[in-house]
């Protein structure tokens, strides 16, 4: 067997492997200065917004004033975003659907038809302690 050396400059970015990156990089909070649905938004933005920026710095947040009702943008590193609304929601429902944002892979939701994907199926399938076989079962 030949003897090769390894090449160098060629790296797989595996997330988690050496450093975990959010997939989410922006997130953007648009609400109106003057519209009643937006009373929710700006009490969490007075109140909370340094809190949040200080303990994910590895998000960009940007905030618009624009006319309309309250929404929070996402912008994943897959190029995707995800939009949602938070009209006359308060401050702690805010943060539930900013946590659900934050933490979220940047995917289209699918229905998932089995509970493993894997790029390599296994031929037996999954193990469970139901398919043990009945030579192996205790008899009393």
């Amino acid at each position: 067997m030949p003897i090769q050396a390894v090449r160098r400059g060629i790296s797989v970015a595996r997330n988690g492997v050496g450093a975990f990156v959010l997939p989410c990089k922006k997130l953007t909070f648009r609400y109106c200065n003057w519209g009643g649905s937006s009373v929710g938004m700006r009490k969490y933005l007075n109140e909370n917004l340094e809190k949040l920026s200080a303990e994910t710095p590895g998000i960009e947040m940007q905030v618009d004033v624009k006319k309309g009702h309250p929404i929070i943008i996402g912008d994943y590193m897959n190029g995707r975003q995800k939009v949602i609304c938070v009209r006359n929601m308060k401050p702690y429902e805010i943060a539930k659907k900013l946590q659900i944002l934050r933490d979220a892979s940047g995917q289209k939701l699918r229905r998932m038809k089995h509970p493993v994907y894997s790029t390599n199926q296994s031929p037996r399938g999954i193990w469970s302690p139901f398919h043990v076989l009945e030579q192996y079962r205790y008899k009393v």
